[in-house]
């Protein structure tokens, strides 16, 4: 007598040590028949897959992802949530306190490149990067232009479609006309913040809103001084743009 799920032979019944009569499942395949039939919630590996495409960005926007899986699955917020951090989605805070040298460094790079590249060389979430930029109120505009490599982590897009808009004439860029170049002997890009909003205010539909950093499009898109909240999306954001570069 063989199991009708796995195949295998089963050599015991439902009493231990008596041999089967009429059994249909082995004791494994019968043990997780029982477990699964006291789950009372059922995942789906597509959940997986949406929660992998969408589950991303700030607060609001995954607040929002929340609510859709809940009217899609009728799961509980609280079980989908368990799912998005299993699945290691979940924003984590940082509450390392700040060296002395951190903040130097902090100090020496903040106005020269973007927050997202200080974090990732002070190794810290960028949040907790502007965050205390924000305490300090210090300023995190660069003023002497993005690098090529800095502006395709703020705008998600690889440096061959960046330098695709560049030889369009779609976006404005500047030789550093020094020594250094970019390790193939080319000298190093310079973008500027302005021509970048010209860029976004001309050209919206190269854009994908999904794929840039919002902690940084809310920050550049916006006027000097005023604060992100009073953008309540990022395509918000883009007339925003429009209004500061008329």
């Amino acid at each position: 007598m063989t199991c009708i799920v796995c195949g295998r032979r089963i050599e015991e019944g439902r009493r231990h040590g008596q041999p089967p009569r009429e059994a249909k499942y082995c004791l494994k395949c019968r043990a997780d028949r029982r477990r699964r039939s006291k789950l009372k919630y059922t995942w789906r590996p597509e959940y997986d897959n949406y929660l992998k495409a969408q589950y991303f960005g700030g607060l609001k926007r995954r607040f929002q992802v929340l609510n859709r899986m809940i009217c899609m699955t009728g799961l509980p917020r609280w079980y989908i949530k368990r799912q998005a951090e299993r699945l290691g989605l979940t924003m984590h805070m940082d509450r390392k306190p700040w060296t002395g040298t951190e903040l130097e460094l902090l100090e020496n790079m903040v106005g020269r490149v973007s927050s997202a590249t200080i974090a990732k060389r002070l190794r810290r979430p960028e949040g907790s990067v502007v965050n205390k930029l924000k305490r300090m109120g210090t300023s995190r505009r660069v003023r002497d232009g993005y690098t090529m490599r800095e502006l395709e982590l703020c705008l998600g897009e690889d440096h061959h479609k960046i330098s695709g808009w560049i030889k369009n004439g779609w976006l404005q860029d500047r030789l550093q006309g020094t020594r250094r170049h970019n390790g193939n002997g080319k000298d190093i890009h310079r973008i500027r913040e302005d021509d970048i909003v010209d860029f976004i205010r001309n050209h919206p539909q190269e854009i994908n809103l999904g794929k840039v950093d919002q902690t940084w499009f809310l920050d550049l898109v916006l006027l000097k001084g005023r604060e992100v909240r009073q953008a309540k999306s990022a395509r918000d954001a883009v007339v925003l743009a429009d209004d500061a570069a008329a």
